[in-house]
């Protein structure tokens, strides 16, 4: 007899989604992490001596409300923050646009910078919300199984459409037709300010390790404004305390649910009985057994890691190993004496700030991505987690952690261990950032950077790739994490995936957590297993 209804493999956001909701359904649920604290790419944890840090994950605006309300997060320490400016684009010599939360104070923005793109900024922000309402919906549905013809399979897949003509169906179409379009036709239909078109244009390079005039780079854009409070662009609404809340937030709700939570558990492999599988077993040989097994870890640690390339077909052992997964992301934390050296550095700095002068300044950094190659002159994306939240450094100190864009998880000449090259990719970054704010390296106390390599050796991201799979046109809906298997299942019954490389997809959503648990409840045959109860 199963120890467990349901062992879930990682604790990361979208995994303590699932196990949070299994365990409410009664279910018995013992969830598995290698690490010491949970929460994965979404962990906040000591970096500088009494400091609490970003690792990876900023930004939790796209995180769905629904599962917010649904366990109650709010009511276990989960608190929002919703500061004034969504983001800054450093424009050099000390200048600077911002967008703001209040929508007039943006039109005043953008109106110094540009007239008649200030006159257009609120219908293009009705615009991308229109269009972003409309992907929700899709967002918010298990990917169709294209091959079921039956009425059931019919009905799952107009259900979803249905739903999205409601919203409007001449958005549907317009939806369809920029989907595959490059960030930049898009905005050069839009706007004439080069400044306004680079800060826009960030968000296409998400997920991706091309530039803005790549295709799919619009849906990328229309992706990052699925958020509850988009304003034209971004979300930008944050955690206090930390991102990692977030994620404690989710196990205390698994936890209160029943479910067990335990660290410093590493699986090394899924059991399988007769290609069903059975349990896992632990790095100490420890075998826990279970009636289904959830894996929160990216598609090919899975498969190659977990399961082992021998249990599966070819075909299937091919399109995972084609799945485009290599991350092009460093973070580097830094702590500072004060804040960057900025008019009103409060305010502005409170959002995103970014080093995105025009979309040619991002095209150029992604040309060296493209040969494998750390960008000479970074796309940066900053954060200053400590206007949110004061207590995450000592008094008198602030923390500053950018994603630098672009550093290759494979560099065509060298390696990551070489601390020469590591030297380079920092200094460029701060080069960079001085000329766009400059003094700010004089305020700098102590830093750390974190390349693709430590992304994979320290918080389990195969590739170096916080999205477990690159959102290009061909590995979204039912084509992620390969086609055929966009529903959660896998080859091997009873083993279902949930996280970031499967539908919806990346960034901090939880919605893979939440559709998979849909879908394992929805398993009639493994609610037959269960002991009979109705899992429709």
């Amino acid at each position: 007899m199963s120890a467990y209804d349901a062992v879930v493999v990682g604790a990361g956001h979208n995994a303590l989604v699932a196990a949070a909701l299994l365990a409410r359904e009664g279910w018995e649920v013992l969830v598995l992490e290698r690490r010491g604290v949970v929460g994965g790419a979404a962990a906040t944890e000591e970096v500088f001596p009494g400091c609490r840090v970003n690792l990876a994950a900023q930004d939790a605006g796209l995180f769905r409300r629904e599962i917010v309300a649904d366990l109650g997060l709010e009511a276990r320490g989960l608190e929002w923050v919703h500061p004034p400016a969504v983001a800054t684009s450093l424009t050099g010599g000390g200048d600077a646009l911002t967008l703001w939360r209040n929508p007039g104070r943006t039109r005043d923005e953008i109106a110094h910078h540009g007239p008649a793109d200030a006159a257009r900024f609120p219908d293009w922000a009705d615009y991308l919300r229109s269009m972003a309402r409309v992907l929700r919906v899709a967002l918010d549905h298990a990917p169709p199984v294209l091959q079921d013809a039956s009425a059931r399979g019919r009905l799952r897949l107009l259900r979803p459409l249905l739903r999205a003509g409601r919203v409007g169906k001449r958005t549907v179409v317009e939806l369809l037709r920029v989907l595959p379009m490059s960030a930049r036709d898009l905005l050069d239909d839009w706007f004439a300010g080069e400044a306004l078109k680079g800060m826009l244009g960030t968000t296409g390079l998400l997920g991706a390790r091309q530039g803005p005039s790549a295709m799919g780079g619009a849906f990328r854009m229309v992706y990052h404004a699925t958020g509850t409070e988009a304003c034209g662009f971004r979300s930008s609404v944050f955690v206090k305390g930390g991102v990692g809340v977030l994620s404690e937030a989710l196990e205390a709700a698994a936890r209160s649910h029943g479910a067990e939570v335990r660290t410093d558990a590493e699986v090394e492999s899924i059991l399988m009985e007769d290609g069903v599988a059975t349990g896992v077993l632990l790095a100490g040989g420890e075998e826990i057994r279970a009636s289904c097994v959830v894996s929160g870890v990216d598609p090919r640690r899975t498969f190659f890691g977990l399961v082992g390339a021998p249990r599966l077909g070819p075909e299937f052992n091919r399109k995972v190993t084609n799945i485009r997964l290599s991350g092009t992301t460093a973070s580097l934390h830094l702590l500072l004496d004060g804040l960057p050296p900025l008019p009103d550095a409060a305010e502005r700095l409170s959002g995103h700030t970014l080093v995105a002068p025009d979309l040619e300044y991002l095209e150029r950094a992604g040309d060296d991505a493209k040969y494998g190659r750390c960008s000479a002159r970074p796309h940066l994306d900053m954060v200053v987690p400590t206007l949110h939240d004061p207590t995450l450094a000592p008094e008198g100190r602030h923390l500053a952690s950018i994603q630098i864009r672009y550093a290759p998880w494979r560099l065509r000449s060298g390696s990551w261990e070489d601390g020469a090259i590591r030297d380079a990719l920092r200094s460029s970054a701060l080069d960079v950032l001085e000329e766009f704010l400059p003094g700010l390296r004089a305020r700098i106390v102590d830093h750390r950077l974190l390349t693709p390599v430590d992304f994979e050796t320290e918080l389990g991201l195969t590739g170096g790739d916080e999205y477990h799979g690159q959102m290009g046109l061909d590995q979204l809906l039912f084509m992620r994490p390969v086609p055929g298997w966009g529903r959660y299942r896998t080859p091997v019954e009873r083993l279902f995936l949930c996280g970031s490389g499967t539908h919806p997809g990346g960034g901090v959503t939880g919605g893979a957590g939440r559709l998979a648990a849909r879908e394992i409840l929805r398993d009639r045959k493994l609610g037959a297993r269960l002991g009979g109860r109705d899992q429709t």
